[in-house]
């Protein structure tokens, strides 16, 4: 396997120790942001590898993660036969209504700094708060978790 739970998980612990030491400090905010970005992208990467995604139909997606996020919400969830399009609604921001999964990875569709490339060169970042970020992460991460293996392409290759 090319992606890693255990990998997207290590990100998580870098951002929370950068967020921790203080985002204030220059430059932290986007290392928060980018780390939590990317392990959004290799939770979702790594989830749709066992769904049995080659490697090939991955690196298409690119760090795409509206694109990536279609592609999971796409699948069925099994035994239940449910769609796994449930991910876009988990809460990561309680009590908004725009706090969601969807609504957070698919910032760059409202005029959010692209992941990566926006967010790692510039001189300004336009984007959700680091912190909300690194909540949507860990979201992301325990949702592809508990649905390792429980995934079924809805379009075959």
């Amino acid at each position: 396997m090319l992606y890693s739970f255990e990998f997207a998980k290590r990100l998580i612990e870098a951002a929370e120790s950068t967020f921790l030491e203080g985002v204030q400090r220059a430059e932290a905010g986007r290392t928060v942001l980018y780390l939590s970005c990317l392990s959004c992208e290799i939770s979702l990467k790594a989830l749709l590898e066992q769904t049995g995604y080659t490697s090939g139909e991955l690196k298409k997606l690119s760090h795409n993660l509206s694109a990536l996020l279609a592609e999971v919400s796409s699948c069925t969830v099994m035994p239940s036969g449910q769609k796994a399009s449930s991910i876009r609604s988990r809460k990561v921001v309680p009590g908004t209504g725009n706090g969601t999964v969807g609504t957070l990875l698919e910032s760059e569709l409202s005029g959010g700094s692209v992941y990566p490339n926006e967010i790692r060169y510039g001189y300004k970042v336009n984007h959700y708060p680091p912190e909300v970020m690194l909540g949507c992460a860990k979201v992301v991460r325990d949702w592809c978790g508990q649905h390792e293996g429980r995934l079924a392409r809805s379009h075959p290759v």
